[in-house]
C-alpha cells in the first residue's frame, strides 16, 4: 500500500502563484497543493472580496515517501530559487496526519477556506456554519469589527496564527 504524504514547499511570500505555475509546468506528475482563504476588506466604504494564501510563502507537495527524494533532486538540479523543500534536521519530514487532515478540512473541496459564522454566549464560542464547525478549540480571537477569526494551527511543530473571515452574530 502506497502512503501519500504532504511535504512543505517554501516559496517567496507573494510569489506563490508564480511558483505554483512554474512547478506545475516543470513537474506535471507531482500534485501541488496551494491552500487559500477567502477574506474581505473595507476600502472607501466598499467591501472588497479577496482570495489570499492560507499560509504565506507555503505550498505543499503530495507524494509517496519514495518519490520525494527524486523531486528534491530535480528541484536542486534545475537550480530554481522560487521553491525549496523544508528539512527537519537532515531529513525531509512530512507534516503530521492531524495537520494534513485539519488543512484539508478547512480547505474543503475547492481549496479555499470559506467564511464561518460565529455566535458568542457568555465568553463561549459556538460556530454555526463554515469550515470551523467543531474546531472551536483552535480559535484564539474573534474580532466583530474586522470580521476576523484568528485560529492557531500547528505545522511541523510550529504554531501559526491565521486570520480567517468570520461573521459574529
Amino acid at each position: 500500500m502506497i502512503v501519500i504524504e504532504w511535504y512543505v514547499l517554501r516559496t517567496v511570500c507573494g510569489k506563490e502563484d508564480a511558483a505554483l505555475t512554474m512547478l506545475r509546468k516543470l513537474f506535471p506528475e507531482v500534485e501541488l497543493i496551494y491552500p487559500k482563504r477567502r477574506i474581505s476588506w473595507r476600502k472607501q466604504g466598499a467591501v472588497i472580496g479577496l482570495v489570499r494564501p492560507l499560509f504565506d510563502g507555503y505550498l505543499f507537495i503530495s507524494c509517496p515517501r519514495e518519490k520525494i527524494r527524486g523531486f528534491d533532486q530535480l528541484l536542486r538540479i534545475r537550480k530554481l530559487n522560487i521553491a525549496w523543500l523544508v528539512y527537519s534536521g537532515e531529513a525531509l519530514v512530512p507534516i503530521l496526519n492531524e495537520e494534513k487532515e485539519l488543512i484539508q478540512r478547512l480547505m474543503g473541496s475547492d481549496g479555499i477556506v470559506e467564511v464561518s459564522t460565529v455566535v458568542k454566549h457568555d465568553e463561549q464560542l459556538q460556530i454555526l456554519n463554515g469550515p470551523l464547525v467543531g474546531l472551536e478549540h483552535i480559535v484564539k480571537k474573534v474580532s466583530h469589527r474586522n470580521r476576523r477569526i484568528t485560529v492557531e494551527v500547528s505545522m511541523l511543530d510550529e504554531k501559526r496564527k491565521i486570520e480567517l473571515e468570520g461573521i459574529l452574530i
